[in-house]
């Protein structure tokens, strides 16, 4: 059940949702709590389930004729397998199958009566959690708090590989959280446009050549060299050259952020955050451009393929 769900009920006078918001923020000490209620219940069952389903079995096995020996052992596994199947069936598993599928309702119904649980059995809880922890630092390990266990990378996509198995997720949430995780590790190298594909602008080229030029291209942003096509001294933005007055081609070039190839996607797509640019250039370690790269090829290696008015479908 979500925290923020309590806090709204207990926040509308819920007196269930205020014992269930003592328990989820005290969750080590009810956790503890309910282990030592399943250990009594275990324990519970064993000794009372054993004798009683004893006295139902002997009688059926004395029937069939066997040996004192045999009706014992029989009826000892008997009981045995009995108890275990009630404990684990229906003290269990049942139980556990029902608070998942019901975790709100099952919650606000059981929060009061493991509060009292708890407070009626305190000084065993607190015994039995003093004994575990100096048991752990007699092995050099510390504690862990249950609420405190999180799920790592791969064990939050085999969740999540489960729910769209369930029916939870779609196929298409599912890719999109696969790609934000694999997102993380990926480089510009893993994805940038090479310079032989790249519509650059000579800084020297006149303005109706440029203009004419950049209509036919479908592009908004273009890379600007000045002499050489390897010497990149930044770039030109479409709407720039609908500007008044624009006497030359580097009156507009803006500046270009240069990225090495080995630069993490993220960390990439933080500085064009941070310099307000949407198109880096990649560079060398000696300084040669290799490609470029846009914020919306970034983006795209979550979301997928973004197409835009003049992409072809």
């Amino acid at each position: 059940m979500r925290s923020s769900r309590i806090n709204t009920l207990a926040k509308q006078n819920n007196k269930r949702a205020r014992a269930a918001q003592q328990v989820v923020s005290n969750l080590d000490e009810y956790l503890a709590a309910c282990q030592l209620g399943i250990t009594i219940t275990a324990l519970g069952i064993g000794m009372v389930g054993e004798s009683t389903f004893e006295f139902i079995l002997h009688p059926l096995f004395s029937s069939l004729g066997l040996s004192d020996t045999l009706i014992h052992v029989f009826t000892l596994i008997g009981a045995f397998v009995i108890a275990t199947y009630l404990h684990v069936a229906i003290g269990e598993m049942a139980p556990k199958t029902i608070a998942i599928q019901k975790a709100e309702q099952i919650t606000l119904l059981i929060a009061k009566p493991i509060i009292l649980f708890s407070k009626l059995f305190y000084p065993f809880i607190f015994i039995l959690n003093g004994s575990a922890t100096l048991i752990l630092k007699l092995f050099g390990m510390t504690p862990a708090k249950e609420s405190e266990i999180y799920h790592s990378e791969e064990e939050i996509k085999l969740l999540l590989k489960e729910s769209h198995a369930g029916g939870e997720i779609s196929q298409n949430e599912l890719t999109h959280i696969n790609r934000a995780f694999a997102f993380d590790e990926m480089k510009l190298q893993d994805g940038y446009v090479a310079m032989a594909d790249v519509a650059t602008i000579n800084v020297q080229d006149s303005y109706d050549d440029t203009k004419s030029y950049i209509s036919k291209a479908h592009y908004t942003r273009f890379p600007v060299y000045k002499g050489e096509k390897s010497n990149i001294i930044g770039y030109i933005h479409a709407k720039d050259l609908l500007k008044d007055n624009v006497t030359s081609l580097e009156t507009i070039t803006n500046s270009i952020l240069k990225l090495k190839p080995d630069t993490k996607a993220h960390h990439a797509l933080e500085q064009m955050k941070a310099h307000q640019i949407h198109i880096a250039l990649i560079e060398d370690d000696k300084q040669q451009p290799l490609g470029i790269v846009t914020m919306e090829n970034i983006l795209e290696k979550i979301v997928g393929d973004i197409k835009d008015e003049h992409d072809r479908v």
